[in-house]
């Protein structure tokens, strides 16, 4: 029923959304086969054109101005998005994540082209809850400035003191939820973290500990984040993975996996082997589930 009213209020050029999600085999026939068709890319020009006048951009572009349900509007969710190509795909993200109760910070990649980043600082423009990272990061793979920009958005949606749960994407990641849906599972979190995904190939040793390295999907609820942002300790581990490989996949997993640090709603469950006990000087323990959230298909793996 929730699909339905979203469909009564966005209308999809040759679709009939009603019918798609009544089940209408005929419709269901006829909306696969405009999977065939590419249409035509949507260059930065028309972006920059069309945004000169932010109603019909939203109209036209179908943007949700609405919260749809007061379970929606009474839960925030703030999204941090890593962008530096494609304002076509990254117009097309933010459009089916955006609600008015959200707030949203994208940070554009300092060697994207300029273009690039005037026309989605247009797109940011025609929203008041849609913000451009104030500091752009030169990302290169592998090192802290991954995970530099994440925390620069951090800083900046943590003024915006209604949200509950910070969600990071980046500009090549699509929803498979809805808003509502989405709202739904993080309600049933009741404020945990989700922060972690499964052992790629490689160990090193940290405070005599063994640290499996984890493919990072972040999921935050408002205490971690503030735990993040001002914690002592947090600032020491950061420090400390500064100079280490990809740490943007370590940071997160090893706050959520280690509850003696007494971050609010972070792991407390089963563990790979034995976590390493802080009496022994270390910190690290790493959790026996996968992220529930996320999910990250890269071009090169199979499966």
């Amino acid at each position: 029923e929730h699909l339905r009213e979203i469909a009564r209020k966005v209308q999809v050029a040759g679709v009939n959304c009603v019918a798609l999600f009544d089940g209408d085999k005929n419709e269901i026939k006829a909306a696969l086969s405009l999977k065939t068709n590419a249409g035509i890319p949507l260059l930065d020009s028309f972006y920059l054109n069309i945004t000169t006048n932010c109603t019909d951009f939203q109209k036209q572009r179908g943007y949700i101005m609405s919260s749809l349900t007061n379970e929606e509007g009474n839960f925030s969710i703030a999204y941090s998005v890593m962008v530096y190509k494609d304002a076509e795909m990254v117009e097309r993200l933010l459009r089916a994540i955006y609600r008015p109760q959200n707030v949203y910070c994208i940070h554009v990649d300092y060697k994207s082209p300029l273009e690039f980043f005037r026309t989605i600082s247009a797109i940011a423009n025609c929203f008041p809850n849609v913000l451009i990272a104030s500091t752009r990061v030169d990302v290169k793979w592998g090192t802290f400035t991954v995970l530099e920009p994440e925390l620069i958005c951090m800083e900046e949606l943590w003024r915006y003191r209604k949200w509950k749960y910070l969600i990071n994407l980046t500009g090549q990641e699509f929803p498979l939820k809805t808003n509502y849906e989405l709202v739904k599972i993080l309600t049933a979190y009741n404020g945990s973290v989700d922060a972690g995904k499964r052992v790629v190939y490689f160990f090193f040793y940290m405070l005599s500990c063994l640290l499996p390295v984890l493919l990072e999907f972040i999921n935050d609820c408002r205490p971690f984040v503030d735990y993040v942002l001002h914690n002592d300790t947090a600032k020491e581990l950061l420090n400390w993975t500064k100079p280490t490989f990809v740490p943007d996949e370590t940071f997160f997993a090893m706050l959520n996996a280690n509850p003696q640090l007494g971050i609010i709603g972070t792991y407390k469950g089963l563990f790979f082997g034995k976590p390493c006990n802080p009496q022994d000087g270390g910190l690290i323990g790493f959790p026996k589930r996968s992220a529930l959230l996320g999910f990250s298909q890269w071009a090169h793996f199979n499966s």
